[in-house]
């Protein structure tokens, strides 16, 4: 799970010893203020000295107060520090109730329909984690609390590069909670708020994760019927992860009850998913990720309006170009994306093969040639691929040519060596020859 910053300071570090032997709790002003580069510890220890001078004088200054009159911050950055102190207050109010053994809850994380996540340290494993506890009003639920505990148990099965791993999953103290990997990084939902339409080359290469991700728990017959900008994280070496399974479907989907169930956001739900569709497979995921490639490209979702209304439009209409919003885009890139949005899941791509083949494509600038170049066909980067065998094909006979004349040259010169020295031998014996005939005579 990635953590979200309301500001740029930080306040969740734990305790941390300063000079002359003063020691501040997380959350203190000063403590943020250091952490933070706004304050050096020296000048912080001289501010706390000045602070108890005022008190036994019978003068209480906060420290915010002295710091402000000595004027080692300015006015924006005490607040700053401010904000970042009372984030920490809610977080703790927040977290003092939870307790599970073996975890040190640090701060949340982020909030779904499901649960609460907590950036937590794993203490066997001195290790963080994101620690998702299930939402106390759907302890007592036997639907909520089954989806929960089936969805750890699942992903808990799952091991993938693209996929955020779990590590633990138990229940203490009326908490359902399970531990999984704890992701540095920012959701896609955050990188486009922060910056609008992504570049397509970063959205080509998330794209491309998380169509591994796709293909990786298909083998075990998952569909995730819940992917969005949201559930991917991208850390800072631009690793894509998806997380949040809370939808998935399996194999237990009747064992539990969901069958016919709409589950999934409505902003990138399939049409098929939406109207209640029993038989969803992969092709329902590639729907939801075209319609996240669509949001990352142009910055809004493919639809507008409420929840069912939206729902309604997945199902009913066409979407508009993606071009349209974002004129820069290609009209290759705005292929791609119709293809995997096509309303019937057998007009999507018919395999990943063929989706990760144009995805290819669009990463290696090779489908410009033409103003509509049909990405769905297969044979264009067949005849690509060909291209390449041939000139592979051709510079590995050269290659192997020159090899040949070298050992050519080579077994030459050493035949040249060696009739050499086999003629001066040759002289050297028919000269010792003669001699021995002068002496018989």
């Amino acid at each position: 799970m990635s953590e979200h910053e309301e500001t740029s300071i930080d306040s969740d570090e734990g305790p941390r010893g300063l000079g002359g032997g003063l020691r501040l709790e997380t959350g203190d002003f000063g403590t943020i203020a250091v952490r933070n580069g706004l304050l050096k510890r020296e000048e912080l220890e001289k501010c706390l000295k000045i602070q108890m001078d005022f008190e036994a004088k019978g003068r209480r200054l906060t420290l915010e107060q002295v710091i402000d009159e000595e004027e080692l911050m300015t006015s924006l950055e005490i607040k700053a520090v401010r904000k970042a102190r009372e984030r920490f207050l809610r977080e703790k109010a927040r977290t003092e109730g939870i307790k599970i053994t073996g975890y040190e809850i640090l701060s949340t994380l982020g909030e779904g329909g499901l649960g609460i996540v907590y950036k937590a340290r794993q203490i066997s494993m001195n290790r963080l984690v994101a620690l998702k506890v299930l939402h106390g009003h759907w302890v007592t639920d036997d639907e909520f609390r089954k989806r929960f505990i089936l969805e750890a148990r699942i992903v808990g099965k799952l091991s993938h590069q693209n996929l955020i791993q779990v590590y633990d999953v138990g229940k203490e103290n009326g908490y359902y909670y399970f531990a999984m990997e704890y992701v540095p990084g920012r959701t896609v939902d955050e990188l486009i708020e922060d910056t609008g339409p992504l570049s397509v080359p970063e959205c080509v290469n998330i794209i491309i994760q998380m169509v591994r991700a796709i293909r990786y728990y298909k083998e075990f017959e998952i569909v995730h019927r819940d992917i969005k900008p949201s559930n991917i994280i991208v850390t800072r070496q631009s690793i894509a992860k998806l997380g949040d399974f809370g939808f998935v479907k399996s194999k237990l989907d009747k064992e539990l009850g969901y069958e016919g169930m709409v589950l999934g956001t409505p902003d990138y739900i399939s049409p098929e998913q939406a109207m209640g569709d029993e038989n969803l497979d992969w092709r329902s995921d590639i729907y939801s990720l075209g319609a996240t490639f669509y949001n990352m490209t142009t910055g809004v979702p493919p639809f507008e309006g409420s929840g069912s209304t939206v729902m309604l439009k997945h199902v009913k209409e066409q979407i508009a170009s993606p071009k349209l919003i974002n004129p820069r885009l290609s009209d290759d890139v705005c292929y791609l994306i119709e293809k995997m949005m096509a309303k019937r899941p057998e007009d999507r791509y018919p395999t990943l093969e063929l989706l990760f083949e144009d995805l290819e494509l669009l990463r290696a600038g090779r489908s410009t040639r033409a103003p509509r170049l049909e990405v769905g066909k297969s044979s264009i980067f067949r005849a690509f691929k060909i291209e390449q065998a041939r000139l592979a094909s051709i510079t590995e006979d050269k290659r192997r040519a020159e090899e040949e004349l070298k050992k050519i040259k080579n077994r030459t010169e050493f035949l040249t060596k060696l009739l050499f020295i086999l003629g001066a031998i040759s002289t050297v014996l028919l000269f010792l020859l003669i001699l021995a005939l002068f002496d018989v005579i």
